[in-house]
C-alpha cells in the first residue's frame, strides 16, 4: 500500500487547494462543455456528405470508442494521476474538434468522433474521482452530490449559452467555423486543469506479482460480480441510452414538424436549462421525494417523450407541435439527474484507490447500452422510419422496469 500523508498533513493541504480546486474544476468544464455545435450538428453532418441513418450510427460508434477506453482511462487516472488524464482529456478533445473542422464524408468524421469519444471516456469516471476525492481532503465528500451538482451546473450553463448563439454563428461562421471555436475552447480548458494539484494519496500501487491488466481485470470482475454495484450501474445506463434516443430524435421531428431552423437552437437551449436546474436541485430533489419515487417519475418520462414524438409526427396543429418539442426537448436533460442520483449512490460504495476504474466500469456499460440502442435505430430509421423506430423505443421500456425492479432493495424509499 502507498504511504498516505498524515491526517494533518492533508488537513493543511485541503485548506489550500480545495475550494481552488473546485473553482478549477467547475471553469475548465464550462469550457469543456460549450457545445455550440450541438443543437445544429445534425445539419452540419449531413452538409458533410453523410445522411440522418448515418449520423445516428457515428453516434454508435463514438459510443463504441467511449467504450474501448473507459476502464484504461479510469485505471490510468488511479495508478498514475488523474490530473494528467484531465489534461491529456482536453487535448485529444482539441484533437478532435479540428479534425471535424476539417473533414467530409464519413470516414473522416468518424476519426473526429473516435478521438471526441477517447476524450470523453478520459473525463467520465475521472472528473468524478477527482472530485469525489478532493472533497475527502477535508472530510466533505458526504456533500459530494450537492458539490458534483455545481460543477455539472456549470458545464450546462455553458451549454445553455452555447445554444442560445448557435443559430446565429452557424449563419456568421458556419459550420466549420463552430468547429473550430470548439476546439480553442478546448486549449482554454487544458489551461484551467494544469492548474489543478495532484491527488498523491489516492494513487493506486499494485502488487508486485500483479500486472496492470490482470490488477483492472480483477477491479472490473469484482465490480460486476457485486449484486448491489451491478444494479447501480445498469438502471441508469439503461435510463441513458432512451435520452440519447430522445435527444437526437428531436431535430429531424423538429423538421418533419416544420419548426424553423433559427429556432434549434432555442429549443436545445430549454434542454440546457433544465439540465442546470436538474443538475444544481439534483441533491434536494433526491432527498425530499427519496430514491424510488425519483427513479419512478424518471421512468415515466421516457413513456412521455416517447409519446410526444408520435403526436408530433401525426399533427398539423403548430401551437401543440412548438409546445410538445420544448417538453421533448427537458425529457433528456433528466439523465443529469439520473446520472448524478446513482452515481453518488456507488461512490459512497467504494474505495478511493479504485475509484476511477469503478466509474469507469459503470460509463462503459453505459456506452456498450448507448452503441446499441444507437446502433439499431440507425439501422430502423434508414429501412422503416422515425416512427417504426419509436414504436421500438416504447417496446424495449421494459427493460427499465426490470431494472429498476432490481434495485428497488439497495436504494431508500
Amino acid at each position: 500500500m502507498i504511504k498516505r500523508p498524515t491526517k494533518s498533513k492533508i488537513s493543511q493541504k485541503a485548506k489550500k487547494s480545495v475550494p481552488r480546486a473546485l473553482l478549477l474544476l467547475k471553469l475548465g468544464w464550462f469550457f469543456v462543455n460549450f457545445m455550440i455545435i450541438a443543437p445544429i450538428v445534425v445539419l452540419v453532418y449531413t452538409h458533410k456528405g453523410i445522411s440522418i441513418g448515418d449520423f445516428f450510427l457515428l453516434q454508435g460508434l463514438y459510443r463504441i470508442a467511449v467504450l474501448l477506453f473507459e476502464i484504461p482511462s479510469g485505471y490510468l487516472s488511479d495508478r498514475f494521476s488523474r490530473r494528467r488524464v484531465l489534461i491529456l482529456g482536453t487535448l485529444i478533445h482539441f484533437a478532435g474538434f479540428s479534425i471535424l473542422a476539417m473533414a467530409f464524408g464519413f470516414w473522416q468524421l468518424l476519426l473526429g468522433e473516435s478521438l471526441l469519444g477517447v476524450s470523453s471516456a478520459l473525463f467520465s469516471g475521472t472528473m468524478e474521482a477527482y472530485t469525489y476525492d478532493l472533497l475527502k481532503r477535508n472530510n466533505t465528500q458526504k456533500h459530494f452530490l450537492k458539490e458534483f451538482g455545481a460543477i455539472t451546473t456549470y458545464g450546462q450553463t455553458s451549454g445553455f449559452i452555447a445554444a442560445i448563439i448557435s443559430g446565429i454563428l452557424l449563419s456568421i461562421i458556419g459550420g466549420n467555423g463552430i468547429l473550430w471555436c470548439e476546439a480553442l475552447l478546448c486549449l482554454v480548458a487544458t489551461a484551467l486543469f494544469f492548474f489543478i494539484p495532484e491527488l498523491s494519496e489516492v494513487i493506486r500501487k499494485k502488487s508486485k506479482n500483479k500486472s496492470d491488466l490482470a490488477d483492472v481485470i480483477g477491479i472490473t470482475y469484482r465490480t460486476l460480480k457485486n449484486p448491489k454495484l451491478r444494479s447501480l450501474i445498469l438502471f441508469p445506463s439503461i435510463f441513458s441510452a432512451f435520452t440519447i434516443i430522445l435527444l437526437w430524435i428531436l431535430q429531424p421531428v423538429m423538421e418533419i414538424g416544420h419548426i424553423p431552423i433559427v429556432l434549434f437552437g432555442i429549443y436545445f437551449s430549454i434542454n440546457k436549462f433544465s439540465s442546470i436546474l436538474f443538475a444544481k436541485f439534483a441533491h434536494k430533489i433526491c432527498a425530499k421525494f427519496g430514491e424510488i419515487t425519483v427513479s419512478l417519475i424518471t421512468v415515466f418520462s421516457i413513456f412521455l417523450g416517447i409519446l410526444l414524438t408520435f403526436a408530433t409526427l401525426n399533427t398539423h396543429n403548430m401551437i401543440f407541435v412548438y409546445f410538445a418539442c420544448a417538453i421533448m426537448a427537458i425529457i433528456p436533460a433528466i439523465r443529469i439527474l439520473n446520472n448524478l442520483q446513482y452515481n453518488t449512490l456507488i461512490h459512497h460504495d467504494i474505495e478511493s484507490k479504485e475509484r476511477g476504474t469503478v466509474l469507469s466500469v459503470r460509463a462503459m456499460v453505459s456506452s456498450a447500452t448507448g452503441a446499441t440502442m444507437l446502433a439499431t435505430a440507425k439501422f430502423l430509421l434508414d429501412t422503416y422510419g422515425i416512427k417504426i423506430t419509436m414504436l421500438f423505443t416504447l417496446c424495449m421500456t421494459v427493460f427499465l422496469f426490470i431494472s429498476l425492479k432490481n434495485i428497488q432493495k439497495y436504494i431508500k424509499k
